[in-house]
């Protein structure tokens, strides 16, 4: 399994941010990585890849995922166990993801392969439960950036104020 470049602190950029451990458990490399830099654009998510599901299992000692994005084809027959974490299905069509997701213990759903960068980003949001340091909704991110504009203004404002009073 490919080592997160976010596990070298050389490379950390936010170290003190907590971000959701996703899984990508993909079977071809292109694909995965396709994947895999599509989650890291914004800096949300921690991200790993495995090949195969019993590779996903083999190799997460020391890294607990919380939540694996699983692609359909690799799904095999019957109630699929081996994943400690939730899971959210890859798959083309509705009805062989909703097939898919049910033999996962913890299912939390499908997803289309060929989502958008922020249908990703909802999906996990929701298969999370809103525990992300990211998982606030864009309407709170807009007050926030808000607020700091106002206090920027404001501190602008009592500056020039000052500035003024001095030459007078």
């Amino acid at each position: 399994m490919r080592q997160s470049v976010y596990d070298d602190a050389k490379e950390r950029q936010n170290s003190r941010i907590t971000r959701p451990k996703v899984l990508l458990v993909v079977g071809h490399p292109s694909i995965g990585a396709a994947l895999e830099t599509l989650l890291r654009i914004e800096d949300r998510f921690e991200v790993r890849r495995a090949q195969s599901i019993e590779q996903a299992v083999a190799g997460l000692e020391g890294w607990p995922a919380d939540l694996a994005l699983v692609d359909g084809v690799l799904v095999p027959n019957g109630r699929t166990e081996e994943l400690a974490m939730p899971a959210i299905v890859l798959s083309g069509n509705a009805a062989d993801g909703t097939r898919l997701i049910s033999r996962f213990a913890a299912g939390r759903g499908w997803l289309r392969k060929d989502a958008t960068a922020e249908e990703f980003r909802a999906a996990i949001d929701r298969a999370l439960g809103g525990r992300g340091v990211w998982a606030r909704s864009d309407r709170g991110r807009r007050l926030a950036l808000v607020v700091v504009a106002v206090a920027v203004l404001l501190i602008a404002l009592a500056i020039a104020w000052y500035a003024l009073r001095l030459r007078g």
